[in-house]
């Protein structure tokens, strides 16, 4: 096998978009990686479209031209989001060590992959670090003098880990009732309304008055364990995955469709390993509690109906 093909397994994750797992896997064969793990969720019974749209998914990330060693996890029922993704991420780690995930809405640009690659590699016996994230969120504020910086968000559209992270999450929330009743994310969150939006938020899931979101269940595993997240500090994938054919995200928010720059090489590395707390700021407020007042907010609006929960919604964290 060719010495010049990318050495870090890449997993996509695919179901019904064709245009934009093209855009995907056309940046992925640029790189030809040795080893390529697809992921493809079944067609949903009641979707009459889906079967074809499938179809034509597989057929794009089949169109392999150079020499890899290609793994397929094709199913051939419907699971949804949440079950193919984590149950496809746990099916690569049986195999690999390491690997780059992307789902079918994730475009990297072309240096998202180097900077996986050296993150992977720097931080490879450092478990304060739990991944490699390609996004940046702060919309061009919080700028740090170095190549990226740490965050305790684990931002996955685009992103990098190890099994050993991996196999610390805790998809049946079996640990949680410990931690919450130890006070766990006390230590994570110093201000009021950003502990109790958290608790909340994972206590519903626990209950299942809240779906659970594999995303969320590896966000708690590194608040368990205190470790962090490599966040570059230029923008690396753009999500397109917006609209109405979108499984989870029907309204493009301020950080869809982000423009991306080039990372610049050699890297430099932080001195240190902490977080950049006023950046962490920034992203709890913009896209998680929001700050006291629109916590409060909330609050109040869950008394409403649902249309104008929506509509305060809309009003506070997405665009017109």
């Amino acid at each position: 096998m060719s010495k010049h093909l990318f050495p870090v397994p890449i997993s996509l994750h695919v179901f019904n978009r064709p245009k934009t797992t093209q855009q995907v896997f056309d940046q992925i064969k640029q790189i030809q990686p040795r080893q390529l793990f697809i992921t493809a969720d079944g067609a949903r019974d009641n979707v009459a479209s889906d079967k074809e749209k499938c179809q034509a998914v597989r057929a794009i990330v089949s169109d392999i031209d150079w020499p890899c060693e290609v793994f397929k996890n094709f199913s051939s029922i419907n699971k949804g989001s949440y079950k193919a993704t984590s149950e496809g991420i746990t099916w690569v780690f049986q195999h690999v060590e390491r690997a780059i995930i992307l789902e079918d809405d994730n475009v990297p640009h072309p240096t998202f992959f180097r900077f996986c690659q050296e993150m992977l590699d720097y931080y490879a016996n450092d478990e304060r670090v739990a991944l490699i994230s390609g996004n940046n969120f702060q919309l061009s504020g919080h700028k740090t003098p170095y190549s990226y910086y740490f965050s305790r968000y684990t931002h996955i559209w685009g992103w990098a880990t190890w099994k050993r992270t991996w196999d610390k999450v805790d998809f049946n929330m079996q640990h949680w009732p410990e931690f919450r009743d130890m006070r766990g994310l006390d230590a994570i969150f110093s201000r009021w309304h950003e502990r109790q939006y958290w608790y909340q938020f994972y206590q519903a899931m626990y209950e299942g008055k809240k779906g659970p979101h594999w995303d969320y269940q590896l966000l708690l595993s590194t608040y368990m364990n205190h470790s962090l997240t490599v966040l570059p500090n230029n923008n690396l994938i753009t999500n397109i995955g917006f609209g109405e054919d979108a499984a989870n995200c029907k309204t493009k928010s301020n950080f869809h469709a982000l423009s991306t720059k080039a990372m610049s090489f050699p890297l430099e590395h932080p001195p240190f390993v902490s977080r950049y707390v006023e950046a962490d700021d920034f992203t709890e407020k913009t896209i998680f509690s929001g700050g006291l007042k629109k916590y409060v907010t909330r609050k109040l609006s869950s008394y409403l109906p649902d249309y104008l929960q929506q509509a305060l919604k809309k009003m506070f964290f997405y665009k017109k």
